[in-house]
């Protein structure tokens, strides 16, 4: 029986991306911590000496303070309460000797002011806006406890100053954070808008090719039905036991259009005009390739004499005149200028088409800058053609830098054959 506590323990693929993301955090907290260090290093000093504070009081309040920084960029609402304290200890333990500046040393207002703009960027900008208040409040109220009687006129300055600087960081802090937060939900909104626009893209690709299927096979079954029906009346020597017969092909015919009906109806895009007229095939590919030409492909006709187009269903014409069309699109879209190959060869297992474009100068430069979501779905729609009809495409880079096509498809229709089948024997396989 599986552990259901294993999962928990496994750990991510590998990744470059994580990679990336983990060397980055360690240099940001490396560099958090170098700051911290320097800050301590600085700041024992000047307290037991330049503020005349005990040793154990001195160096504490300094390893406090430049902690909370640390602290600030773990638990930002933690970190700023604890920067409080060594920021209203301090004055009241100092004694200064001569002109050293009040009611805070340089140090402890360097460190207040970056664990304020570690807040602001860390967190809510509630969290920063409280910290300036309250950091400003005891500057204030630090004044007055240690000189109840008479204000320094460079301890109120030197307030002034931590309140204006401070106050312009942390407004600089939060609009970063704010930006950074837009930044990321814009790069969000634009996969998802990426993601829906590939999905919608391959649904009209499906619905485009529903919509094509039902209307060759629907002709090939209208075909049939007429046939069977009128049989009875073409043939007046038939026995009733052939009468009967096509009777029945012709009600399993219309059996089958109504449900192909049903089941392809839900699929086709309503606002899209239907096709009503016959779809292309094989033989409609001179008009393709001289588009094509128009467009500033150098390519020649394909020659046909090696391929039984007698023997080439409608559905397997109609796939393969599409796969053409998209592969040369591909080549008018990223390889503009290039010459390409066409050639149809029937094999023992059907039919192989090859189209192959040499490479573009320009192709490089075009490829560049048409990247985006869409980029893809023609490969995919063509996959998805052949698929259908039970064959299979083959897209791969050439040598010399250009791209090829190859696909291969049955001389019918693996679901037009099982239908052909099922109606003969009057059953399925």
């Amino acid at each position: 029986m599986k552990n259901p506590d294993v999962s928990t323990f496994q750990t991510a693929p590998f990744s470059t991306v994580n990679l990336w993301r983990l060397k980055k955090l360690s240099w940001v907290w490396l560099g958090t911590a170098v700051v911290c260090i320097t800050l301590l290093a600085v700041g024992a000093p000047l307290n037991t000496n330049l503020y005349q504070m005990v040793l154990p009081l001195g160096l504490g309040m300094a390893i406090l303070h430049s902690a909370s920084l640390g602290l600030t960029a773990a638990r930002p609402v933690a970190g700023v309460l604890v920067s409080l304290v060594p920021l209203l200890v301090m004055p009241l333990a100092a004694h200064s000797v001569g002109a050293a500046p009040l009611p805070f040393s340089v140090v402890a207002m360097l460190t207040q002011v970056l664990v304020i703009c570690v807040a602001g960027l860390r967190s809510h900008w509630m969290v920063a806006a409280a910290a300036w208040l309250l950091s400003v409040g005891v500057g204030v109220v630090a004044n007055y406890l240690t000189m109840p009687h008479f204000q320094s006129q460079g301890a109120q300055i030197n307030v002034v100053i931590f309140a204006s600087v401070s106050g312009g960081l942390m407004v600089a802090s939060v609009v970063a954070q704010q930006w950074r937060h837009l930044r990321g939900e814009l790069a969000a909104e634009r996969t998802v808008s990426a993601e829906e626009q590939s999905r919608r893209r391959l649904a009209e690709e499906r619905t485009r090719i529903a919509r094509e299927l039902h209307d060759v096979v629907a002709h090939g079954m209208s075909v049939v039905v007429v046939q069977a029906t009128t049989a009875a009346y073409r043939h007046p020597g038939l026995s009733e036991e052939l009468k009967a017969e096509f009777d029945d092909i012709a009600d399993n015919s219309r059996r089958a259009m109504t449900e192909m009906r049903s089941m392809l109806g839900s699929l086709r895009n309503s606002g899209a005009g239907r096709e009503l007229g016959p779809q292309p095939g094989i033989a409609d590919l001179p008009g393709l390739l001289a588009s094509a030409r128009r467009a500033g492909v150098c390519v020649d006709d394909p020659d046909l004499s090696g391929v039984e187009l007698d023997g080439v269903g409608e559905i397997i014409a109609l796939t393969a005149y599409r796969i053409v069309q998209e592969a040369l699109s591909n080549v008018i879209r990223h390889a503009p200028g290039a010459t390409a190959s066409i050639t149809l060869v029937s094999t023992g297992n059907g039919l192989e088409i090859s189209i192959i474009n040499t490479p573009s100068a320009v192709g490089a430069v075009m490829a560049q800058l048409d990247r985006g979501a869409h980029v893809g779905q023609g490969l995919i729609g063509m996959r998805e053609r052949a698929a259908i009809v039970g064959g299979s495409v083959i897209c791969t880079p050439t040598r010399d830098g250009g791209f090829s096509v190859v696909a291969t498809l049955p001389p019918t229709s693996a679901t037009s054959s099982a239908s052909v089948t099922k109606n003969r024997n009057g059953r399925g396989l």
